[in-house]
């Protein structure tokens, strides 16, 4: 077609909204209705054109040579009329209402008649639900109805709280394969062996009667070799349990018996333990360094190859033997403004300065630190650069905050299951110095804009509503430089640069307090969770011309007091830290002594 310089090109902005409400209003004039919907005793006249758009499972029937293409009445086996009712208003609405009662039929229903846009708004308002209550009854209802994504992250959940899921009604009403399959998953995090020999042991005692047999196969999944032998004699050989068991008393005292023999007594040579012994430790990544010389901004190639600098940049700290361990340097060197969190026992880096690579000021970079390969990878890049931002993980997914260039607080989140990166509405508050951390299902912001004595907002994220509310809450700190939070047992822990004071929140009560203080300053670096306890690192100046300390203080929650650990391995201005579970026998190489 030919245009005219005078052709007006005409788009009525109503117009997508009035079909809408056209559709709406067809439901009205029954004169109009091509097709009634049969289910369950109940009728349902509809439009086929209607039903084609949203359902692929009517578009190929209405457009394929079936007998439903062109007959008046169409009858739907299994499938539940109120779900089938609320799904019908969804396609002449746009509009659905989703609750804990509906999602499990709405995905059922929808998965059967493939209403895509409805199965994946129900599935992630699914997955948003997990809790140590109901992991273990998702994660089965996934594996029924085909939702691999669900799967991912109840499977995730329960291998990360494997202690707590293990204390509630459902894990006492598994079944015995489902039981076996979660005692044999070695990527349990759990801090000591205890925890999967106690939950087996509860787990017989719901119903000894007919579940005692199952107790010899259970504690061979089991690793008691790992197991204190003050708890294999004064506990476990006592347990009436065991006691009734002939062959569960044997094994445990063989085992006994081999681990008062030394290694080498051991019959035949075998080992204890074949499998990875997880320890949960403090992964820790070093950017820009007080002994980084000039020369070492760039990476030095030779022969086309790209040499890493002379210092090292990744290492990993045991608590049970207080040393410092060498892993695979963090691909990008001399690196700051990057964020550090772990999710499904993976270490991912965001974000960030280019290091040694050029004086760009932020980059999309994600990299990803996969624990049981000992490797780093690079994955789906933000959608947004961002550097001096936040992250924390909620719900087996990561969340981004900040640290753009824009006049809000752009917000992102990021799906290990699909390797992609989507946004998430804003925060209602600008601000620019600021921490987030993940507690009881939600996302909390806390932080101000960059101004001295400028009060601190705490914001508020609720992923299962997808939106953002301001707390008003009493005797929240006034002002936190580079503040740094973690989560607790239900309880948000907040420090910052510029102050020894640590306050707790509780969500629950909306209630701050003050605990004890630190013996330093922490600066650029982080707030995390260890073994129950809380581990602080960064550096600090001692004195205006004294000398710089990295200096890495514990909290025990319990007791309420601080003591000095360690030092962190290289005088590091900007680091990040994470608490991951890995098995420490392959990495054998301490951090040169000569860095520290």
């Amino acid at each position: 077609m030919v245009r005219n310089v005078d052709d007006l090109d005409f788009c009525l902005s109503s117009h997508p909204q009035s079909i809408l409400d056209g559709l709406r209003s067809l439901c009205s004039h029954p004169k109009l209705f091509d097709v009634t919907l049969s289910a369950g005793g109940r009728e349902f006249p509809c439009h086929r054109s209607v039903l084609a758009l949203c359902s692929l499972y009517f578009r190929t029937m209405f457009s394929g040579n079936f007998v439903e293409s062109i007959a008046a009445r169409v009858e739907l086996h299994d499938v539940d009329p109120d779900v089938l009712a609320t799904l019908l208003d969804f396609a002449y609405t746009g509009k659905l209402t989703i609750n804990q009662g509906n999602v499990e039929g709405l995905i059922r229903t929808s998965s059967q008649l493939q209403f895509g846009a409805v199965r994946a708004v129900c599935s992630r308002y699914l997955q948003h639900q997990i809790d140590a209550t109901n992991c273990l009854g998702i994660l089965e209802f996934g594996e029924t109805h085909g939702c691999p994504e669900v799967v991912a992250k109840a499977s995730g959940f329960l291998v990360e709280n494997f202690e707590a899921v293990a204390q509630e009604e459902e894990f006492l009403l598994l079944k015995m394969e489902r039981l076996v399959s979660c005692l044999s998953e070695d990527r349990l995090q759990i801090r000591d062996e205890r925890s999967r020999v106690e939950a087996a042991l509860s787990w017989v005692r719901k119903d000894e009667a007919t579940r005692l047999p199952h107790l010899p196969e259970l504690l061979r999944l089991a690793r008691l070799s790992l197991l204190p032998r003050e708890y294999l004699t004064d506990i476990l050989l006592k347990d009436s349990l065991v006691q009734q068991c002939q062959s569960c008393r044997e094994a445990v005292e063989k085992i006994h018996r081999e681990l008062e023999m030394g290694p080498g007594d051991v019959p035949h040579g075998k080992p204890h333990n074949p499998q990875p012994n997880l320890q949960e430790v403090l992964f820790v990544i070093g950017g820009r360094s007080l002994d980084d010389s000039d020369d070492e901004d760039e990476e030095e190639q030779v022969e086309g190859r790209v040499m890493r600098p002379a210092h090292r940049n990744t290492a990993f700290y045991n608590t049970k033997t207080s040393q410092w361990t060498l892993l695979p340097d963090f691909p990008d060197y001399n690196k700051w403004g990057f964020s550090v969190v772990s999710l499904n026992n993976d270490v991912y880096v965001t974000g960030g300065s280019r290091g040694s690579r050029t004086n760009t000021w932020s980059t999309t970079h994600t990299w990803k630190y996969i624990t049981r390969e000992g490797k780093w990878v690079m994955t789906a890049p933000m959608l947004r650069p961002r550097t001096n931002h936040a992250s924390a993980a909620l719900n087996g997914e990561i969340y981004v905050i900040g640290g753009t260039s824009m006049d809000f607080v752009e917000v992102e989140h990021y799906d290990p299951y699909s390797d992609s990166w989507a946004l998430t509405g804003p925060t209602l508050k600008y601000v620019t110095n600021f921490t987030a951390t993940g507690c009881l299902g939600k996302l909390y912001v806390i932080g101000s804009c960059a101004v001295k004595y400028n009060a601190l907002t705490l914001q508020c994220y609720n992923p299962v509503t997808d939106g953002w509310s301001i707390i008003a809450s009493p005797f929240i700190p006034k002002y936190l430089s580079a503040p740094r939070s973690v989560s607790v047992d239900g309880v948000i822990y907040l420090i910052g640069d510029n102050t020894k004071k640590m306050y707790t929140y509780d969500p629950e009560a909306n209630m701050w307090q003050k605990v004890q203080l630190l013996h330093t300053l922490h600066e650029n670096g982080s707030l995390v969770v260890l073994g129950g306890q809380l581990y602080v690192t960064g550096g600090h100046w001692k004195g205006m011309e004294g000398e710089y300390r990295v200096e890495m203080e514990v909290y025990n929650c319990a007791s309420n007091a601080w003591h000095v650990e360690s030092f962190l391995p290289r005088l590091w201005f900007y680091s990040g830290s994470c608490a991951i579970f890995l098995d420490p026998s392959p990495w054998t190489e301490p951090f040169p002594a000569d860095e520290t």
